[in-house]
């Protein structure tokens, strides 16, 4: 069946000679993105015609708005934050510890959501980290298959002292994706909060809040903006428990250019303003708006999740022929049957095949990476029929 883009390849810079696979890496910047940061450098040349409420606080509230939007929450509970990273730090070292508590994390999550609860020990407070499936970790580690169950191994983990659970929604390496709504509802059956890095599913699946306290993500993978701009959102309960980061753009009103503030008892706002660390980059807020924007036009993410399957089927179709991928084709198949899957279909490859096809794939224009094992092919909504033909034919060749 012929797949049509469901986003133009016309609004990126985007050469037909260039297949690029690898938005879980980095996604291109549309040129209606690039446009919005040049309107504002023009601004930024002249300080003197800089309007206060439509060139600063305009543009960070039009990025909630639009965050808001594509994640199907109140934009009163968005938080601009300059990555994922920076998001669950504003969690990590606002959340009220007590020593003797834990956080329980999966094993292999990457850096941005293990070292912020590393670095809680000096509190007191222990991370557990918790194999997913048997086999997961060790010299020979073994890949995902549709039978694991994650969420009940976090489950089982949980204890008195456990506080806080903090996951991956879709891992970076091996592409498997949590059943986080599953997972928060039971957390908070058990009096613990959810917390997610989001930045491997945002912009490309449906993402089921119900249950979950905090969702954080950077900007520069699905969302398509610029490195140094994200989102967090948190549940308002949630987020009045966390210590404010105390930055003078949490106050209750909006800063005043006209000098004196508002005397409140209140110091600090009680969306998500309450979290953000300061003036954020006014010309990445501006780009992220307006790459969401290009998505919400698109159809939304549900319609963007629905196309990127489509695609993968069809990829793995192709490949369950051919009896060197065969077997890893049966395997990733299941696992969308099951639901397991996001935009990345990760290949379980020895170093030396996937070094030779990272090759052949570089001297194609075709653009794909490789984590701890894994070879990553990443659809977004540009991707079309012919670009499956053309990765079915690199990865057979």
């Amino acid at each position: 069946m012929l797949v049509k883009p469901l986003i133009s390849r016309d609004h990126f810079d985007m050469p037909a000679s260039v297949l690029w696979l690898s938005h879980c890496k980095d996604g291109p910047l549309p040129r209606a993105s690039a446009r919005a940061i040049s309107t504002l450098m023009e601004t930024e040349l002249r300080p003197w015609d800089v309007r206060w409420n439509e060139d600063f606080l305009d543009v960070q509230r039009s990025l909630r708005h639009a965050g808001a939007q594509l994640l199907g929450v109140d934009a009163h509970d968005m938080s601009l934050v300059t990555c994922t990273s920076s998001g669950l730090e504003a969690v990590a070292l606002g959340y009220p510890w007590k020593s003797g508590d834990e956080v329980i994390i999966p094993a292999g999550e990457f850096p941005s959501n293990r070292l912020p609860w590393l670095a809680l020990r000096d509190k007191g407070v222990t991370c557990t980290e918790v194999v997913l499936w048997d086999g997961q970790t060790g010299d020979a580690p073994v890949a995902p298959e549709a039978t694991v169950d994650p969420e009940q191994r976090l489950l089982d983990a949980i204890t008195p002292r456990t506080r806080l659970i903090a996951v991956s929604w879709v891992r970076y390496q091996d592409g498997l994706r949590l059943d986080i709504e599953r997972l928060g509802r039971a957390c908070r059956e058990r009096g613990v909060h959810l917390v997610v890095d989001g930045i491997q599913g945002a912009g490309t699946a449906v993402a089921a809040l119900d249950g979950v306290s905090a969702f954080a993500t950077g900007g520069h993978k699905g969302l398509l903006g610029l490195q140094g701009q994200g989102l967090l959102w948190t549940e308002r309960a949630f987020r009045q428990q966390l210590i404010p980061l105390g930055t003078w753009l949490s106050a209750p009103d909006d800063f005043s250019q006209e000098g004196t503030q508002a005397s409140r008892d209140a110091l600090w706002a009680a969306d998500g303003r309450r979290l953000e660390a300061g003036s954020p980059s006014i010309v990445s807020c501006a780009a992220l708006a307006s790459s969401i924007q290009l998505l919400l036009d698109s159809g939304g993410v549900a319609a963007i999740q629905s196309h990127i399957a489509g695609l993968q089927q069809a990829l793995l179709a192709a490949l369950a022929n051919d009896p060197s991928w065969s077997s890893e084709a049966q395997r990733l198949h299941a696992l969308m049957r099951n639901n397991r899957l996001g935009s990345i279909l990760s290949f379980a490859v020895p170093p030396q095949r996937a070094a030779h096809l990272l090759r052949a794939a570089e001297a194609q224009g075709i653009h794909a990476s490789m984590r701890e094992g894994y070879l990553r092919i990443a659809f977004h909504g540009w991707h079309a029929s012919g670009d499956v033909e053309r990765c079915v034919a690199w990865l057979t060749s």
